[in-house]
């Protein structure tokens, strides 16, 4: 079989989307799949290998995309295109949501399927009010499969009665749950020692390491973060902060003012002698960083959800978490969901109160963090890379036996 991804981003472009498509090509490679990557020209480097061949010709993501996404087809004869949607690794553009249906029209055409990596709705032509949402319902209801890749945004695709089908409005095309993979190695590099490392980031034996990963955006609730950090400094108890990771992707939005503001904050006397930055590291080094530590805190204001990649690292990492309530969902197999006291500590958004007591308690009891450990270790095969390319590649398959 041979496959064709489309994305915004590829390494070593930094996003989320980048990374899960370098991999899950990976996996697809792994079970005899022939893959090319289709993206930017914003992408950089040499690509020698033949599996995944990567293209990066896309200039622009406008209706330019189409003689691009044409000309692959050709040359490759691909059997599936499969664009992996985020709407800032586009660049707002609405040149691959109006893809399906320009395929549609091409003899002998490959099948096209579409995860959506995050279903929030798209800045995209904001006069417009919620016309500019009807982006994303053309891109799904031209497709031949949607994936779903949390639970939140898989209930908003399904339709009522189906959970096999999206819902009328995104145009009852097959539905499939399939969640993201980490893009952090579970295991720290070779010869890794724990107290070397930790010792390397000026934290002590009797410190407790807490670990924040992820981008500086208003979206991941820094602001609780740092004001419930700053009530347990002032409490003398033995706390360090690790933020790990850079401060913001090569695609969507950057807030310059944003991340100053919680830089600044975390930069105040009596605080920034317990806090380390690490920068963007590579993914081996962030493995290490939290085999390092002893929590992860990610105080999401929209609630903890399987869209976040740095929450799926902190599970196979086996972590105790601290983190928001999630929003409401069916659990299920495909989607697990934290649950307060079983695998995490869960509070409500944006209260750095709660925050600060559930770290508290983290903090001062040493046989709750292992319970949480063990808790979110039950969850941590849900997201391994080879299951996650074998069940995209049965979608394939089911797919192209309709044809």
């Amino acid at each position: 079989m041979r496959v064709a991804l489309i994305s915004g981003e590829y390494p070593p472009m930094r996003g989320g989307v980048a990374d899960y498509t370098a991999l899950l090509a990976a996996g697809l490679v792994r079970f005899g799949v022939e893959v090319s990557v289709l993206t930017s020209t914003r992408v950089s480097g040499t690509f020698t290998t033949t599996s995944p061949q990567v293209f990066p010709w896309v200039e622009s993501w406008d209706a330019r995309v189409w003689t691009r996404v044409r000309d692959h087809v050709a040359r490759l004869r691909p059997d599936v295109l499969h664009v992996q949607y985020q709407t800032g690794a586009f660049g707002m553009s609405l040149g691959v949501n109006l893809l399906p249906w320009l395929n549609r029209l091409v003899p002998h055409r490959p099948r096209l399927v579409v995860t959506f990596h995050d279903l929030k709705e798209p800045y995209i032509l904001p006069k417009l009010g919620r016309l500019r949402h009807l982006a994303t319902h053309i891109l799904a209801a031209g497709a031949d499969a949607v994936v779903a890749t949390n639970g939140e945004d898989f209930a908003r695709l399904g339709g009522t009665k189906d959970d096999q089908r999206t819902g009328l409005a995104w145009g009852r095309r097959p539905l499939r749950a399939i969640p993201i993979g980490s893009n952090i190695p579970a295991e720290p590099p070779e010869g890794y020692d724990r107290s070397d490392w930790r010792a390397k980031l000026g934290v002590r034996e009797s410190d407790i390491l807490m670990a924040y990963f992820g981008f500086l955006n208003p979206d991941k609730g820094l602001d609780t973060l740092v004001t419930a950090f700053e009530r347990l400094v002032q409490q003398e108890l033995p706390v360090r902060l690790l933020m790990i990771g850079a401060s913001s992707g090569d695609s969507g939005s950057v807030d310059r003012r944003y991340e100053n503001h919680i830089r600044r904050r975390l930069d105040e006397p009596g605080i920034r002698g317990h806090v380390r930055w690490t920068g963007f590291i590579g993914a081996d080094e962030v493995a290490a960083c939290l085999q390092a530590a002893d929590l992860c805190v990610l105080p999401f204001r929209d609630g903890a959800s399987l869209r976040h990649g740095t929450l799926i690292a902190a599970i196979v990492h086996q972590l105790p978490i601290v983190s928001t309530v999630p929003a409401a969902h069916r659990d299920s197999a495909a989607f697990p969901i934290l649950r307060d006291e079983e695998n995490a500590l869960l509070v409500p958004a944006e209260d750095p109160v709660a925050l600060a007591e559930a770290i508290r308690r983290a903090i001062s009891d040493p046989v709750l963090r292992q319970h949480l450990s063990h808790g979110v270790a039950r969850l941590a095969e849900n997201f391994h890379w080879d299951s996650i390319a074998n069940r995209t590649l049965r979608l394939y398959q089911e797919i192209c036996r309709e044809r």
